[in-house]
């Protein structure tokens, strides 16, 4: 009885997601039509998260530990539990982002307009393409765009404990001197399991760490960064009740 109500759920919340989305769906072409306008899409998709979220009864509540100095660039790293995440942090993270997410999403229909624009698929099975995905992250970034992507490269079949991160990100937050921010998503693979595919209403909790600076870092300290990342998460994880 609980996996069916879970399915229906799924299906209730979907519906509104696409059905939202898809009433939008014109100036999302119009936004993401030249990138003098990407903001404005930006700040659509937003709009579009919140008015998800309110039929599907997911719940944002978000914390911060600091603030977020406005002359530096960010890179958010975020653990991955859901395809639930790519809304919540698109919608619920501060600043103009755009994401670093896998080749996949970019022939989801509808949605792979984001993936055409603003946001940057990378396929992280193929070297030559992944070292392309982070040379245009890195040119996107450099435009004041500040950045979010899910280290982990997956949703682990174990979800919520953490899969080791790569490096990516990480050298290329050294390479920028931009600001680090772990963020915590506890919830979200009880809001929507992508193993089970089903669904439950719920809070939706987000925790945004304090930032960590890379500027005096070397190339070489990117495995120490790394490291502190992951272990930052998966102590917040643990303080939130997750069995790691």
């Amino acid at each position: 009885m609980k996996r069916l109500l879970g399915r229906i759920w799924l299906l209730w919340g979907g519906f509104w997601f696409a059905a939202i989305f898809l009433a939008m769906y014109p100036l999302f072409l119009i936004w993401l039509s030249h990138p003098v306008l990407y903001r404005v899409a930006h700040f659509q998709r937003r709009i579009w998260g919140v008015l998800a979220c309110i039929p599907s009864l997911f719940i944002p509540w978000v914390t911060k530990e600091a603030r977020i100095p406005k002359n530096r660039r960010v890179i958010y790293c975020v653990n991955h539990s859901s395809y639930l995440d790519i809304l919540t942090c698109g919608t619920f993270l501060p600043g103009f982002n755009f994401f670093m997410a896998k080749m996949e999403l970019a022939s989801v229909p509808l949605f792979k307009i984001w993936f055409r624009t603003l946001d940057v698929p990378v396929k992280r099975e193929s070297l030559r393409s992944s070292h392309r995905a982070f040379y245009d992250a890195g040119e996107k970034f450099d435009t004041g765009i500040d950045m979010i992507i899910f280290p982990e490269g997956k949703i682990p079949s174990y979800t919520p404990r953490l899969h080791p991160l790569k490096n990516g990100a990480f050298k290329l937050a050294i390479e920028k001197g931009a600001l680090v921010i772990p963020v915590t998503i506890p919830d979200n693979h009880k809001r929507l399991d992508v193993h089970k595919w089903i669904a439950q209403p719920g809070r939706m909790r987000m925790h945004i760490h304090r930032p960590i600076d890379t500027k005096k870092l070397k190339p070489e300290d990117a495995d120490e960064l790394k490291d502190q990342v992951f272990h930052i998460i998966e102590k917040k994880l643990k303080a939130y009740g997750i069995d790691i």
